[in-house]
């Protein structure tokens, strides 16, 4: 009868399990997974931006440049106010924070091959933005500003100029795409 009369203890706290391997395997899988999703992402989105720039050089701009002064200025004009869509963008942009976002996420595993492929891919496709930003659309605000007033003006001081820097960028693009195909294909064969 006395174990009925003992008052009730609370067994003791275990100390917390320390974590096992097989945890930190399956985040490292996870991790791993993601990188490979943002790099194969980086990849498309170049691929998308490449193939944009090139077509622009090898089909849009020679096209217009069979059209009279005011039919290429309403032409670029109409092209660059439709080319401004969620589309366009998200690969535009897409490009260069996918291979930001691999490479940043491969340096917490200790980087390697890859990381440097999408550091690279990074880099020219940033190079491509600021032509972009710096030369591209200027000369565009430039045309969609002053290009009804006089289209030869405007295409003389636009065409030459938009199509050399859109070559530049096609270059750019090209080879950013290059770098991230390489990443993708080191990332899958070295893992990592």
């Amino acid at each position: 009868m006395s174990a009925v009369n003992r008052p009730w203890t609370p067994a003791p706290l275990a100390a917390p399990a320390a974590p096992t391997a097989a945890v930190g395997a399956a985040a490292d899988a996870k991790s791993r997974v993601w990188i490979g999703r943002w790099l194969v992402s980086s990849a498309i989105a170049n691929g998308l931006m490449a193939g944009t720039y090139v077509l622009f050089s090898v089909w849009v701009m020679p096209m217009l440049g069979r059209k009279n002064d005011a039919g290429f200025v309403d032409s670029m004009q109409k092209i660059n106010v439709q080319i401004e869509n969620p589309l366009f963008f998200a690969a535009f942009f897409g490009a260069m924070v996918f291979p930001a976002i691999a490479a940043w996420k491969q340096r917490k595993t200790g980087g390697g091959t890859a990381m440097k492929w999408a550091v690279a891919a990074f880099a020219l496709y940033t190079t491509t933005v600021l032509t972009t930003s710096g030369i591209n659309v200027p000369l565009n605000e430039m045309l969609a500003s002053k290009g009804d007033a006089d289209p030869a003006k405007a295409r003389a001081d636009f065409e030459d100029v938009w199509n050399l820097w859109n070559g530049v960028r096609a270059v750019l693009t090209t080879a950013a795409f290059a770098a991230g195909i390489q990443a993708v294909r080191v990332f899958r064969r070295n893992r990592g």
